[in-house]
């Protein structure tokens, strides 16, 4: 037991690193959460987590290592940090989703990369780095999005119904009074079943309701699916 407690006290510093990190990659991940993106609170929260462990663990034992004069093993935690932004960059590849008419998550892959930078500067104790990294994360992700509302924006719309394609000359006339221009379309209709799935790629004026859109589209009865992204 008196072990135990010796060693809680030998690695209280990098306890407090360790929660440091989940709290900060916890902020990130509530803000993504709240916009329905897939990397959302428990994926931030691991991933500065990780990162953090990462740096933390390389450290601890850079200090063990280095505690004999007669030791020749030298631990560099700055390879482990080279390491760590390398790899999550395989993790926020796997949030992006392309398409032939537009491309989504790269805001998410981007916040990812930068959820384990918070980590390494936090696994290596750099406190106030860490923290005001965070709040600009946190302002890029939200006060820049509020910004971006006020002009003009692009979104991909897919319908999925059952029937001929001349619903999609209703769908058009819809976004076009609503504000709404449609910049491509991609159809695909499946003779088997008679399924129509059409990808529209969508350009909203900043005086447009694209939102107003979706709630019709999603409450006609003669569409099976509709998804905005």
């Amino acid at each position: 037991m008196e072990q135990i407690l010796e060693a809680v006290r030998n690695d209280g510093v990098f306890v407090m690193r360790l929660l440091l990190a989940m709290v900060l990659g916890g902020l990130v991940g509530l803000e993504r959460q709240r916009r329905g993106r897939p990397a959302g609170l428990r994926t931030n929260i691991l991933v500065c987590l990780g990162s953090a462990a990462i740096i933390v663990a390389f450290q601890k034992l850079s200090l063990e290592s280095t505690a004999g004069a007669e030791s020749a093993i030298r631990m560099d935690p700055a390879r482990a940090a080279a390491g760590v932004i390398t790899g999550i960059g395989f993790l926020g590849a796997g949030t992006i989703m392309k398409s032939r008419s537009y491309v989504r998550g790269l805001t998410t892959a981007a916040s990812i990369w930068v959820v384990s930078a918070i980590g390494v500067t936090a696994g290596l104790g750099e406190y106030v780095i860490a923290g005001v990294l965070t709040l600009l994360v946190l302002l890029a992700l939200y006060a820049f999005h509020r910004l971006s509302l006020h002009g003009d924006r692009y979104f991909s719309l897919t319908l999925h119904w059952s029937g001929d394609l001349d619903l999609l000359a209703d769908v058009t006339a819809q976004l076009r009074e609503d504000g709404v221009v449609v910049k491509n379309r991609q159809v695909t209709r499946h003779p088997q079943t008679g399924e129509c799935e059409v990808e529209l790629g969508l350009k909203r004026h900043k005086e447009g309701d694209g939102r107003a859109v979706l709630d019709r589209l999603q409450a006609d009865r003669r569409f099976e699916k509709v998804s905005w992204g």
